[in-house]
């Protein structure tokens, strides 16, 4: 493979040493293929004497072509996500053509055919060169990038430390900035043209790298972006996004009338007044601990919340000055050893802490360390800043927040990241605003709750009309009251820990509605464990309502409801980030006790558990560990989809066809009634299956003929079975990893062997 064109470019006095910039151009061809091109392409294919020598000549342009692309593969590896696909799709989509080109030149008979093949080969030379060119440049933006950043951060360093002037660090910001829009309109420009039968310009940043390092003159900023030093460039935006917040009192998560508000409730309600008692106690507790960074970092977001409710809510001195002080040991520290989701977490919780004490002096540091860094995500096209998952909510959440707060004197940039955040984590918000519910499981619907009611709360605050429109929060609260067991546990699926739903989300929601029943779930919650954003958020409650049975077709999670009990049937995609391989999981809740249970995930660091084909090596994530139905004992398809429906308030059935490989029809339906729960398997295949009918419980197991007998908790549930076919088998085994408490798991198995058809009924009594 013939090595890509490179020269050697100095950093210079910006840099700490030389760094290997790739070559700015390249050819199509070399020696006598470019004579050929020339003679036989661009003068006429007729040139040549014969159609077998026009034949030759374009062949030779069509194997340097091919070669181009050959060239361009090692790029594709440098370049950030979304470059790194456009290229390789280029790539493919060009070498295909190609040889499509070339199957025409093999079929060309005359000179009329042969001349329109040159033109189209002439082309595909071009695409192709075009392609290498651009590849190349576009990994040498990935080191113009890298340079910016160092010169960047190193004037920060310099300010911080009084080794330049202020005066000398804005001219260095300003540099830094414009640069970053050179090299966005670079970037758009050279991915503009991939794909496309022109030539790939220049780049126009490379000239501007000796200004920027060496430290004087001015480099000119590009129409339609704005820059982040230490980052990268963002599309401009209209002042329509420029949030504000209010200047006499806080706007993140809270606001001075909240805040008043709560103050008065407290003192005329006994319960509150205790509560905030007792929350101001926690704050001074808080307030009297001095925290190593590692162990603050842990902490931190529940920490600020503790301490702000001291100092907004109590006027805790203490309190003002531990938030202040925590606020800026964290982003001085920097995000530069912790991974993008954590990073996010801390500049949420420290952006909402500075503007609770209306601190000042982080803003350089906040934009060049943690905002520059954070716009290069979007500027990449990282696949997680516009996905529907929990890390684009906070993500994006967090870099709203920190916009708002840190980027008072910068309002063309705080517009710009506004902007991005706003448009960008709305996949994540239809996911959970879909149903109510996520494809990721209860423990992310709660990770991320934080993230997205602070968002929501603080918008308000900020803009007169919000600039984009925001879901409502109205279905997360119904799924929060409906889709939990009597005691309000959550159904555990996907990646879950078992703990209970976060009333956040629920409580902003409650306050925006005015919903009495909502704010009657949110109100218990805050008996159970008060927080600061629950006394802020405070609404009129109501009574709390029974839960309704219901179905989360988004989710893929049906929860039939009695008062004692609750039956759900888990269908959704097996793709989902997070999902497990569970489609058609029972689970069922009686009288305090769990009598199926989700594994949950390993314990620790398990290598390699959230990639593929890695994570399926492990037992919890995989079909074997939860209580469906097993085919040929192997992992349901990580593909497979099963749609819910509930055609009664009692009932709820699952498609499992494609769970179920090999069979013509795979249905599960569960009827939940007062004196049984039912659930029915019916299967038909042409060719025979074994199959496995599961139950995991951590309950004691004893077996009958035809039924187990599960206890717990002083309480008994049978598992009785009618219509298994001849030659079942009725076992219990140990599962080979304990449950997400600890406790040893216990499998129920019903073997079917070569099962053609099954019409199962389970009852459970």
């Amino acid at each position: 493979m013939k090595s890509p064109i490179k020269s050697i470019v100095s950093l210079g006095p910006g840099g700490a040493s030389r760094a290997s910039f790739r070559g700015l151009c390249c050819s199509v061809a070399t020696g006598t293929t470019l004579a050929i091109l020339a003679g036989a392409v661009v003068a006429s294919p007729a040139s040549a004497a014969t159609l077998s020598e026009q034949r030759a000549a374009l062949r030779q342009i069509t194997y340097a072509a091919g070669q181009d692309y050959v060239n361009a593969r090692p790029f594709v590896a440098e370049l950030a996500r979304r470059n790194a696909l456009t290229v390789k799709n280029a790539i493919a989509s060009g070498t295909a053509s190609l040889k499509a080109a070339g199957d025409e030149l093999t079929a060309a008979k005359t000179q009329e055919a042969m001349d329109a093949v040159a033109t189209r080969i002439r082309d595909e030379a071009t695409r192709a060169a075009t392609v290498r060119k651009a590849a190349n440049q576009l990994t040498i933006l990935v080191d113009l990038r890298t340079a910016q950043q160092s010169v960047a951060t190193k004037a920060l360093s310099d300010l911080s430390a009084a080794r330049i002037t202020l005066s000398t660090y804005s001219g260095s910001k300003e540099r830094t900035s414009s640069f970053t829009t050179q090299l966005a309109a670079d970037t758009a420009v050279q991915l503009g043209v991939i794909g496309k039968a022109v030539p790939a310009p220049d780049l126009k940043s490379t000239p501007w790298l000796s200004t920027l390092q060496q430290g004087s003159g001015t480099i000119p900023a590009m129409a339609g972006w704005v820059g982040f030093p230490g980052g990268c460039a963002l599309s401009s935006a209209s002042s329509a996004f420029t949030p504000v917040l209010p200047l006499d009192g806080p706007g993140v998560g809270t606001s001075k009338k909240l805040v008043a508000s709560a103050k008065t409730r407290q003192s005329t309600d006994a319960a509150l007044g205790s509560a905030h008692a007792q929350m101001l106690r926690s704050a001074t507790a808080e307030a009297s601990r001095t925290m190593p960074l590692g162990e603050l970092r842990d902490g931190y977001v529940p920490r600020v919340a503790r301490l702000g409710y001291g100092w907004l809510s109590g006027s805790d001195t203490a309190s003002r000055n531990v938030l202040a002080s925590e606020a800026k040991r964290i982003l001085s520290a920097g995000p530069e050893d912790m991974d993008t989701l954590q990073s996010s977490h801390l500049l949420l919780a420290a952006s909402t802490a500075t503007n609770w004490v209306k601190s000042t002096g982080m803003e350089e540091t906040a934009l060049v360390r943690w905002l520059g860094p954070q716009t290069c995500l979007y500027a990449d096209g990282e696949n997680f800043v516009d996905a529907p998952t929990n890390i684009a909510a906070i993500h994006n959440a967090a870099n709203f927040v920190a916009a708002a707060v840190f980027l008072k004197k910068s309002p063309a940039r705080a517009a710009a990241l506004a902007k991005e955040s706003l448009t960008s984590i709305q996949p994540a918000l239809g996911l959970i605003t879909a149903d109510g519910g996520t494809q990721e499981g209860p423990g992310y619907w709660t990770y991320q709750s934080r993230a997205i009611s602070v968002l929501y709360s603080t918008l308000p605050n900020t803009f007169v009309t919000i600039p984009v429109k925001m879901p409502t929060l109205a279905k997360v609260s119904g799924y929060a009251m409906n889709s939990t067991d009597p005691d309000n546990r959550p159904t555990p699926f996907a990646d879950a820990s078992p703990e209970d739903l976060s009333p956040l989300m629920p409580a902003w929601d409650a306050h925006v509605r005015k919903d009495p029943a909502v704010a009657a779930w949110v109100a218990d919650k805050f008996k159970q464990k008060p927080d600061a954003y629950l006394m802020w958020w405070g609404s009129p409650s109501g009574v709390l309502p029974p839960k309704k049975s219901a179905v989360y077709s988004k989710t893929g999670l049906a929860a039939l409801h009695l008062p004692a009990s609750t039956a759900t049937l888990k269908g959704g995609v097996n793709s989902a980030n997070h999902a497990h391989l569970d489609l058609g999981t029972v689970s069922f809740f009686r009288r305090g006790v769990q009598w199926s249970v989700d594994p949950g995930t390993p314990d620790g660091a398990a290598p390699g558990y959230y990639s593929e084909p890695t994570r399926w090596t492990y037992w919890k994530p995989g079909t074997s560990a939860h209580s469906t139905l097993m085919v040929q004992g192997v992992n349901q398809p990580t593909a497979a989809s099963a749609p819910v429906t509930a055609p009664t308030t009692s009932s709820a059935a699952v498609d499992l066809r494609q769970a179920f490989p090999g069979s013509s029809a795979a249905t599960r339906s569960v009827t939940h009634g007062v004196n049984a729960m039912v659930i029915k398997d019916v299967i038909r295949s042409d060719k025979p299956l074994d199959l496995v009918w599961q139950w995991v419980t951590d309950a004691s197991v004893s077996l009958g003929s035809d039924r187990a007998v599960l206890r717990r908790s002083g309480q008994t549930l049978v598992l009785r079975f009618a219509g298994a076919p001849v030659g079942f088998s009725l076992t219990a085994v140990s599962a080979p990893e304990t449950g997400p408490d600890g406790q040893p798991l216990t499998i129920v198995k019903l073997s079917m062997p070569q099962v053609r058809s099954l019409a199962l009924t389970t009852s459970a009594y």
